[in-house]
């Protein structure tokens, strides 16, 4: 049997009876067309079931409808929320997605930074390693606009949507020292990374009002696995002066604190005390059901979308300066979520 034809944008004009300029006028609107001439194009390209080349277009109008999206780990339920968030707001507005995982390894970060450059994607938002990355300047002199998410670059490339994670270390600090808790250890990634920076910047600010000495702060610093979170929390119980409470700064130091408790036979609220962060569901599952930080992740999302959107229509041609300056910053407010997992002392 002979295979149908594709049909293409030279049919589709005699079929409209319009030139081939004025179908491509239509589908990538590139110039005023009447609405009567519009309509006969858009009818005659359903009567044929013709489907615009998605290449042919972005050599039209210059944009692929394609936005990256890079965060540290795809498989960590605070990230897959921000896609998933970010996922909604783009496909309402005609976009798709490029996803890119990057294991909090900065070459990783930059070896997908330079695909999604050679794919001329629209935009990028990024939630970074904290690496100084120079394809950054190379990105920005190619006018694709970047948006930072949840994560500060090294230098401001471009808008910045995140927590206020300097009052989230504080509101958690804050509740177990009201609380009479004056042992309190908090557990961290690598300190060079802007999230980690704040969170425990909140957490001596609340140790200094309650008139606590620099000698009282108790911050541990591990990798970013579950498995040093254990074997950190794990030495901290076992210390002399051992914690009456502990925060874990995300939901991988969440799990190794678990873990270390059910090692040791150690209560939850009765021996220690915890506050976790990113307020995943299954944390109410527990039991005790756990106290944590909640990110505003759905406002987060569509205004980190709004931000790229609108830098996307604003960019102009290549091989000019990008201005770095006024590059605007919008810090939204945690919210403590009180649950079962914290009691007074």
């Amino acid at each position: 049997m002979r295979r149908k034809s594709v049909p293409t944008i030279r049919d589709v004009a005699r079929e409209a009876n319009v030139s081939t300029a004025t179908v491509s006028h239509v589908f990538n609107n590139t110039r005023w067309v009447s609405p009567s001439t519009r309509q006969a194009v858009l009818d005659a390209a359903a009567r044929l079931n013709y489907r615009p080349s998605a290449i042919a277009r972005s050599l039209t109008t210059r944009r692929t409808h394609a936005i990256g999206v890079v965060v540290a780990d795809v498989l960590n339920p605070f990230f897959s929320s921000i896609i998933r968030g970010v996922e909604d707001g783009l496909w309402r507005q005609g976009h798709s997605l490029i996803v890119c995982s990057t294991d909090e390894q900065p070459d990783k970060e930059a070896y997908y930074l330079r695909l999604l450059l050679e794919r001329r994607v629209d935009g990028i938002l990024i939630a970074t390693t904290g690496a100084d990355q120079p394809i950054f300047d190379e990105i920005q002199y190619h006018h694709i606009p970047m948006v930072f998410i949840d994560r500060r670059p090294s230098e401001p490339y471009g808008p910045m949507i995140e927590t206020d994670n300097v009052q989230a270390g504080y509101l958690a600090t804050r509740y177990l020292l009201q609380l009479g808790h004056r042992r309190i250890a908090i557990l961290a990634r690598r300190p060079s990374l802007s999230t980690v920076v704040s969170r425990v910047q909140g957490y001596k600010q609340a140790l200094a009002e309650f008139q606590l000495a620099n000698e009282a702060a108790m911050v541990v610093t591990v990798n970013p696995r579950q498995e040093a979170a254990f074997q950190a929390t794990c030495r901290l119980l076992q210390d002399d002066d051992a914690p009456t409470a502990l925060i874990a700064t995300n939901h991988i130091m969440t799990l190794g604190v678990l873990t270390a408790l059910k090692t040791a036979k150690i209560r939850c609220p009765e021996d220690v005390s915890i506050v976790a962060f990113d307020d995943l569901p299954w944390l109410e599952l527990l039991a005790p059901p756990l106290t944590a930080i909640r990110h505003p992740i759905a406002e987060l999302c569509s205004i980190a979308v709004e931000m790229l959107l609108k830098a996307v229509d604003e960019s102009s041609g290549e091989g000019q300066e990008s201005a770095t300056a006024a590059f605007p910053t919008v810090m939204l407010p945690p919210i403590l979520i009180e649950r079962g997992s914290c009691r007074p002392l």
